[in-house]
């Protein structure tokens, strides 16, 4: 899949250019209000349905793609043009290397929201467990990473209780007003009416008030309606990046170069057993094997037989020439290819900012902040994606203290008051900073010192045995030395 255009430059010279995805394959799509949006029988909506079905998602499914093991370039049909020679598929899933290294490192350890206050954090407490937040966001920041955008619903369940779930960006858009603040006026989801039927769809849409059910075959009819009291636009947009990029959307031309580097070495090693053996010569054939057939299955023999008898030609003059055999193969200069098959694997954890785990330069004992260092470039771009994830987290509990505030279980919230704290997962040198802190004539309690080390699960639990065996032990010599001196006692009155 392509997008051709033809581009004027600043000269007024045009060229055609080809392009993995369309331009407008990240658009966000914007209205003026949500009545121009649903005018002339909701033509609007129904044209960005449909753009997000022939535009946008396609590149959404081709990410997708590249993180599950399909990648594109190296599954074409017919990849080679020679029926009778191999055709290995390598497929290299650099794709889900990426995508989950960086939802490792961004949120391996849970986000931490704590409100300033306590009249509303058992509450928000509550309900991160109840919808497993931490699972939740570990969710979002894979799809941010593979398609550089992510969406939640928040809704009230029939238990009368909030709750958050994670959207597929194939099926979800957000429509935002014309505005510098983004505003979002509707929230769009669609699937098929059935697993198995793809001509008539179902279309929600999310406006701040209500949300609407539509059945869509290139018309939207309205079948259902229903007030909501979030106040909001309840679909929360995420994004990897200012433009909605994915971490590897860039390089999947790089993948590509890969997948095609190792599949053609495959294919060499497997040609070479299927070189074509050249005689120079004559075959000695018997008299009886008189047939092309019987010849062919004469040298099947004589290979079997690890034998070859051969005449040398005649010429002319009845002076015999020379007889040589030998296999036919294509050369291969494994130091070139090797060597440049590494740099396009180097040129891949370069411009995605991940470092390369089997590199020899990255293992051994090295200090935490060594390794800081080489996830340098990634750690510039997890701030960007943490001040716009923490945006939008931040209207996600908007959305959950505005339901709470009708159903009267959040009073008097105050988003300024929610802190949010990142911490990336980062291996870290735990002896380097116990010697920091010994040389700074620090000391810590057993109790920190068992969670800093982490060797027990519970350390206020393993307190309460150490403090139960050393009372054992005290009880014990105590009754010791009351035997001792009773014994003493016993000994002088004897006397």
């Amino acid at each position: 899949m392509s997008y051709t255009e033809t581009f004027t430059d600043s000269t007024g010279r045009s060229k055609q250019l080809e392009f993995r995805f369309h331009r407008e394959a990240r658009m966000r799509y914007r209205a003026e209000s949500v009545d121009r949006l649903f005018a002339d029988d909701y033509k609007l909506l129904r044209e960005y349905i449909e753009h997000h079905i022939n535009i946008q998602q396609p590149r959404i499914q081709e990410l997708y793609d590249y993180a599950e093991g399909n990648n594109h370039n190296i599954s074409v049909l017919k990849r080679r043009r020679e029926e009778d020679m191999a055709d290995s598929r390598a497929i290299h899933n650099f794709g889900k290397a990426i995508a989950s290294f960086k939802q490792g490192y961004l949120v391996g350890n849970p986000i931490r929201v704590d409100y300033e206050g306590d009249e509303n954090n058992e509450i928000l407490t509550n309900i991160e467990k109840v919808n497993n937040f931490h699972q939740l966001n570990r969710a979002l920041v894979l799809d941010l990473s593979k398609t550089g955008r992510a969406y939640d619903l928040t809704y009230r369940a029939k238990d009368d209780s909030t709750r958050v779930v994670q959207l597929d960006p194939r099926y979800t858009f957000v429509v935002f007003d014309m505005t510098l603040e983004n505003h979002s006026l509707v929230g769009v989801r669609y699937y098929d009416k059935s697993q198995f039927e793809n001509k008539r769809k179902t279309v929600e849409v999310y406006t701040d008030e209500r949300v609407i059910t539509f059945g869509y075959d290139g018309k939207l009819e309205e079948v259902g309606s229903q007030p909501h009291a979030f106040q909001l636009v309840p679909i929360t947009e995420y994004l990897n990046t200012g433009n909605g990029m994915g971490d590897y959307e860039t390089e999947l031309s790089l993948i590509d170069l890969y997948d095609n580097a190792q599949s053609d070495t495959a294919n060499y090693m497997q040609d070479l057993s299927d070189a074509i053996l050249a005689i120079i010569g004559r075959i000695s054939f018997p008299s009886w094997v008189d047939t092309a057939e019987k010849q062919i299955d004469f040298l099947r023999q004589m290979r079997k037989a690890r034998l070859m008898n051969l005449e040398p030609p005649l010429d002319e003059n009845g002076k015999e020439g020379n007889v040589d055999a030998k296999y036919l193969y294509k050369q291969y200069d494994v130091n070139g290819t090797e060597a440049y098959k590494n740099r396009v694997v180097n040129d891949i954890h370069k411009f995605t900012n991940t470092p390369d785990m089997t590199d020899k330069n990255f293992s051994g004992h090295q200090s935490g902040e060594a390794l800081k260092w080489k996830v340098f470039g990634l750690d510039q771009e997890r701030v960007d994606m943490q001040a716009l994830f923490e945006q939008s987290l931040k209207r996600r509990y908007r959305l959950i203290a505005n339901v709470g505030r009708v159903a009267r279980e959040i009073i008097g919230f105050d988003v300024a008051k929610l802190k949010i704290t990142f911490t990336p997962n980062l291996p870290k040198s735990l002896q380097e900073k116990i010697d920091a802190f010994k040389a700074l004539g620090g000391t810590l309690s057993q109790e920190t010192a068992m969670t800093l080390t982490d060797i027990v699960e519970s350390p206020e639990s393993e307190l309460k045995k150490v403090q139960k065996e050393s009372d054992s032990v005290n009880t014990f010599a105590r009754q010791m030395a009351l035997n001792e001196r009773q014994t003493d006692e016993k000994v002088m009155a004897d006397e």
